[in-house]
């Protein structure tokens, strides 16, 4: 297929919808997701767009059973932000709801919206709770100091089904010490789920985040690491590489409980048939295809059967295991021959093991597959910037 339509989809399948909402109230300079000041008008087309995006999916035969809305803020409109789910539990059966919220955004008003349309998982945006790096990464002043932030939490946890609590290590001025504190108090909190990702940043936000904040220092990435996953084992499991929960098998990437996806708003990624597509960075742009009665996807790549069993492995072990039975189901038993070279170099440097017919990451390998994800996300931010400059 062209770029313009997404993959047909299977009749006999359902899928996961991802809803990317890129408003903010202020913008965060390590961002790796397509993200825009909150303006009211173009909020407004912006969601006339994305119902009608959605209704094409409707149309061409998809079906959905779990729904993520990220950001951006998606809940910077709450009202708006309903609808959308409202309109898409309308049309299809959905046991699943995610959204993501910022910390000044747990709100009565807002958890009540949200409560009623069905969320089931509410993944808070904290990063730190400490005033020096709120500050220093223009937090502190639009999300509330680290006190507020607990607070909070705490008054959100239990009223939902899951709440996950996103964080960030290896900020350039995060001393063990401070990093120490926020685990400490994150545990305090008592969430669900507490998702740690190192500091991602790309190339294009490199010298901001310099600028801002200091030179990262990678050389403590992986001391930190190892902090994070040792002080967290005593209260949480771990589901994922940086994915910690004290409900069994809930995991914060969607990517790993689904292998395909559609792709809806603005920078949006879909993966259909071994296809992976994308939609315009740009939300006015976005916004205008679908004015002209076109699909907003502006880039497509089918893979070989090899590129999608690299790409099968590569996130199915963001999860920590492979199931061998389900490759061979997928890709007949040969897989073991496609992918021989990086599963023998994965076996001598002790990045995997053997177990219960699974592919299992070692600790060593779980590292590892941070550092991988880390220049997975900060690459695919440079490929947006890339577009947006094409596209100006």
């Amino acid at each position: 297929y062209s770029p313009g339509s997404p993959p047909k989809p299977d009749a006999d399948k359902s899928y996961l919808l991802y809803v990317h909402i890129p408003f903010c109230e202020s913008l965060c300079p390590y961002c790796s997701f397509v993200r825009t000041k909150i303006e009211p008008s173009l909020a407004s087309h912006y969601f006339d767009a994305l119902k009608k995006e959605i209704e094409t999916y409707h149309q061409l035969g998809f079906c959905f059973d779990s729904m993520y809305v990220g950001g951006g803020t998606p809940t910077i409109l709450p009202d708006k932000l309903a609808q959308i789910i409202e309109y898409v539990k309308s049309v299809w059966h959905i046991r699943q709801i995610s959204v993501e919220t910022n910390p000044n955004h747990l709100r009565p008003e807002i958890l009540r919206i949200l409560k009623d349309v069905g969320t089931n998982r509410l993944s808070v945006g904290v990063q730190s709770f400490n005033d020096r790096i709120l500050e220093s990464i223009r937090r502190l002043e639009t999300y509330g100091s680290g006190e507020e932030i607990r607070e909070n939490l705490s008054s959100v946890v239990g009223m939902f089904d899951t709440v996950n609590v996103d964080m960030i290590f290896n900020f350039p001025s995060q001393t063990e010490e401070m990093l120490l504190a926020d685990i400490k108090i994150v545990k305090e909190v008592k969430a669900d789920q507490i998702t740690y990702y190192p500091l991602m940043v790309s190339n294009h936000n490199k010298k901001e985040i310099a600028e801002k904040c200091g030179q990262i220092n990678y050389g403590q990435e992986k001391r930190l690491y190892r902090l994070v996953v040792e002080q967290l084992a005593d209260m949480y499991s771990q589901q994922s590489v940086w994915c910690f929960s004290n409900k069994k098998g809930i995991i914060d990437e969607y990517i790993v409980n689904h292998d395909e996806y559609a792709g809806v708003g603005a920078g949006s990624w879909g993966h259909i048939d071994g296809t992976m597509y994308s939609n315009s960075f740009s939300v006015q742009r976005y916004i205008s295809m679908i004015q002209a009665n076109k699909l907003p996807i502006i880039a497509s790549r089918k893979f070989s059967q090899f590129k999608r069993m690299q790409y099968h492995i590569l996130f199915k072990l963001l999860g920590g295991t492979v199931n061998v039975s389900d490759m061979k189901g997928k890709y007949g038993s040969h897989f073991w021959l496609y992918l021989s070279g990086q599963l023998l170099f994965l076996l001598i440097t002790r990045s995997i093991t053997f177990r219960d017919n699974k592919i299992v990451l070692t600790p060593k390998g779980r590292y590892y597959w941070v550092i991988l994800m880390r220049t997975f996300f900060s690459t695919m931010d440079d490929y947006r910037q890339m577009h947006i400059d094409l596209q100006r």
